[in-house]
């Protein structure tokens, strides 16, 4: 059970077997240096007990995380309101989440959008000013009509999903998280010793 100073980051798309497990390991794999932070992932219509998919499973393998222990789970008001930081894969996810648990909504973005929105973070800041900077300078959404989907549906930022679409897919997807972790990972480290 993470302490009182711990930071628990929760990784959310649709299943809970492909993005969301993929932006949680490498998450972790990146923060593992830090024992305060918690890094999990959740489904807003996940199949509970799922593995994850292949090849998202073998990708991360060659990534030297061990993914065998994974079981895919729902999303829910307790996981959602327990979470320091919430990180979707989709506007769409983002949407779900402050819907099922409006008092998230100040500590709940995108990948893309956390990525983006922390880039010019002043130094010394703390971990919970961090999420706090990136809520207040949240980049501005494209004009879009409510309810009528983007192409393909998905918006500007979005992590696309693979499930279904060949390893190609899943690679890009993997190539879209990567980058973007990395960017979150090195501010929350940087963070967290401001703390």
């Amino acid at each position: 059970m993470p302490g009182s100073d711990s930071f628990r980051i929760l990784t959310v798309c649709t299943g809970n077997i492909c993005r969301s497990p993929a932006m949680e390991f490498l998450l972790a794999q990146e923060l593992a240096a830090d024992p305060r932070f918690h890094v999990h992932s959740a489904g807003t219509h996940a199949e509970r007990g799922w593995p994850v998919n292949p090849p998202m499973d073998r990708l991360l393998e060659d990534r030297g995380i061990d993914v065998s222990g994974f079981t895919a789970r729902q999303a829910d008001t307790r996981l959602l309101s327990g979470s320091d930081l919430v990180l979707t894969a989709t506007q769409q996810h983002l949407a779900w989440v402050t819907e099922h648990e409006p008092r998230v909504v100040r500590r709940a973005f995108t990948l893309t959008e956390f990525a983006d929105a922390i880039a010019d973070v002043p130094d010394e800041t703390d971990l919970p000013g961090l999420v706090a900077w990136a809520a207040a300078h949240r980049p501005a959404l494209r004009v879009r009509s409510l309810g009528s989907p983007t192409r393909r549906g998905y918006d500007e930022g979005d992590i696309l999903d693979p499930y279904g679409r060949g390893e190609a897919a899943y690679r890009a997807a993997l190539g879209q998280i990567e980058p973007l972790v990395q960017r979150i990972a090195r501010a929350l480290l940087g963070a967290a010793q401001s703390a």
